[in-house]
């Protein structure tokens, strides 16, 4: 009789093993692991990017997708882009003996400090340092060609009307236009540590740091410079 029951036993266990073996293979991955991977990774790579308060939503997965249970701990792919904010996607990766890859897609928005105008902007105006604020604003894609510090805002020209409260790019401002064509203008050359002055023409509208076409006032002859902070053009 005991041996009778020891060896029922034995194939009791044995079944169970067999069964829970049988449920794994058969068992799925939860989406929601998957999502919350993508969410620690997309979140992640928007904080290493500077930004603050960082909000990320994904995208449900499709409920009909039913993934092996990974036998190995879940990977994140390398990205594959440098976007961090707006549209994002993020893919994860079960590399066990049922290897599998979902991709899962996302928006990120964030907080952060931004300088921006307290009053609207007309075209042609210079900004003063009385017009920019530090304002903590939403932001929907990433720093790229939008002015993070006041400073490279302070001084310059709007190109063209500018709303307030908003972010601005570097395409959105110049320096101001020092010398206008026609304008008569002092022409500074040096050599061997000897300077000369003249007086020329501008043959072009610039602003400091600008290249630009002068006349010889006395030679006529045509000349390139740089335009000076100080309203000069120097020949190089």
């Amino acid at each position: 009789m005991t041996v009778f029951w020891r060896f029922s036993a034995f194939c009791l266990v044995a079944a169970a093993a067999l069964n829970h073996a049988a449920a794994l293979a058969r068992a799925n991955q939860p989406l929601e692991d998957i999502m919350d991977i993508a969410r620690e990774v997309a979140t992640t790579a928007a904080v290493a990017r500077g930004y603050d308060d960082v909000m990320v939503s994904i995208r449900p997965l499709d409920s009909r997708l039913a993934p092996a249970l990974c036998n190995e701990p879940l990977q994140a792919l390398p990205a594959n882009s440098t976007r961090t904010l707006g549209a994002v996607s993020v893919g994860v990766r079960c590399n066990g003996t049922k290897p599998w890859t979902i991709y899962v897609r996302g928006t990120v928005n964030a907080y952060t400090d931004i300088p921006v105008l307290t009053e609207s902007v007309p075209r042609g105006d210079i900004i003063s340092a009385a017009d920019v604020a530090i304002e903590k604003i939403e932001i929907r894609s990433d720093f790229d060609h939008i002015i993070v510090d006041q400073v490279d805002i302070i001084g310059k020209q709007a190109k063209r009307a500018l709303r307030a409260g908003q972010p601005l790019r570097f395409s959105q401002l110049m320096h101001p236009i020092l010398i206008e064509r026609g304008q008569e203008v002092t022409l500074v050359s040096g050599l061997a540590g000897v300077q000369v002055r003249m007086q020329g023409k501008a043959l072009a509208s610039g602003a400091a740091g600008d290249r630009i076409l002068v006349a010889n006032e006395r030679s006529g002859r045509r000349l390139e410079g740089i335009v000076g902070r100080d309203g000069t053009v120097t020949i190089r």
